[in-house]
């Protein structure tokens, strides 16, 4: 996006709580716009808000959020830092016919398409150096269909804008492997630990990591 169509991040913001482009909009308690650093480095895309986060308006504002946290902390980052965002702004649910209970659920293609012209605001307005991906159904929004977290995370590759983009996992991803898995969450949570290092890294030395990339 060369131009927006607003003055301000805080315009864009306030257009988007009244967001009506997607069903979604009916059945939302608030919209999740980003939050965080407006100057930041790097811009942090999750895939859509919690439950928590539809009641309190903030992105991983719950228990994935205290993860997502505990894991920057590891990484040498904090969340004050960064901008935090999703693919979609509201919260996606559907009604479980066995239970009668409602529970969130993916979003809709077309809710996602809907929803990436408030991520494309986002990111002209922030004007980060880095993109990190979490998890990968946001992933395969931003980098296309083929791609797969397995294979492809930790990896740095070419975002929106030609920025640098690395994808890796999600923190409540691995909380929910831990049940079953312990040692596969364990190498999971190392790794995305990792991963977090290499954004924090790049950030700190970019022509390091640009020289890296061009030897290699």
């Amino acid at each position: 996006m060369m131009f927006s169509n607003y003055d301000s991040l805080e315009h864009v913001r306030a257009t988007c709580l009244r967001c009506q482009l997607c069903p979604l909009h009916g059945s939302r308690t608030e919209v999740v716009f980003g939050a965080g650093d407006v100057d930041a480095s790097i811009l942090l895309i999750g895939q859509g808000p919690s439950l928590t986060d539809n009641e309190t308006g903030l992105p991983y504002s719950g228990p994935a959020g205290e993860l997502l946290d505990t894991a920057l902390e590891q990484a040498g980052l904090s969340r004050h830092n960064l901008w935090v965002t999703n693919i979609h702004k509201c919260l996606a649910t559907r009604v479980n016919p066995k239970t009668n209970v409602e529970e969130q659920r993916p979003p809709k293609m077309s809710e996602v398409k809907a929803c990436r012209y408030w991520l494309d605001e986002e990111l002209h307005w922030i004007k980060p150096d880095v993109l990190v991906v979490i998890g990968g159904s946001a992933a395969k929004v931003m980098l296309g269909k083929d791609f797969k977290l397995s294979e492809q995370r930790g990896q740095w590759m070419e975002g929106p804008g030609q920025l640098p983009l690395l994808a890796t996992y999600q923190p409540t991803y691995l909380k929910r492997l831990n049940e079953w898995d312990r040692p596969a969450a364990i190498k999971g949570w190392r790794e995305l630990v990792h991963d977090l290092k290499q954004v924090r890294e790049r950030v700190e030395s970019p022509s390091s990591a640009s020289s890296s990339e061009e030897s290699a």
